[in-house]
């Protein structure tokens, strides 16, 4: 019974913002120069914040609008309600398209951030979270 009283919670330590910076490089197949130019700031919090903005930014750019047929579609499958809802609070079906793409890049960046720390550990590298 002992057992399940000794086990600790792991400690969780905040990455530097170089730390940030490299990880967002290898991230997006830059160098970390360009990352840097690209998301330096003063603080940690603001470069997660520019990183989120680039992020957005990037999918943005890429997404194209929706037609009739898509937009109705979309109606179908989540229904009127919900679809008007969607709509008047984002504004438009876009912007709602991109808050799910925003939040599945967001997913796709910690799996390649888990992938990255696996093989590190695996090299016998440290990892930000063993500091």
């Amino acid at each position: 019974m002992s057992e399940i009283n000794d086990i600790k919670e792991p400690e969780l330590k905040i990455p530097t913002k170089d730390e940030l910076i490299e990880r967002y490089a290898l991230v997006q197949n830059i160098s970390k120069a360009e990352a840097e130019t690209q998301v330096n700031a003063e603080t940690v919090e603001d470069v997660l914040k520019n990183i989120e903005e680039k992020t957005l930014e990037k999918i943005r750019s890429t997404q194209v609008p929706m037609n009739r047929a898509q937009r109705r579609a979309l109606r179908k499958k989540v229904g009127a309600k919900k679809y008007s809802e969607m709509v008047a609070d984002s504004g438009d079906v876009v912007s709602a398209v991109s808050e799910t793409a925003k939040k599945l890049n967001y997913i796709d960046l910690i799996q390649k951030l888990r992938k990255l720390n696996e093989e590190k550990e695996k090299n016998g590298e440290t990892t930000i979270e063993d500091n």
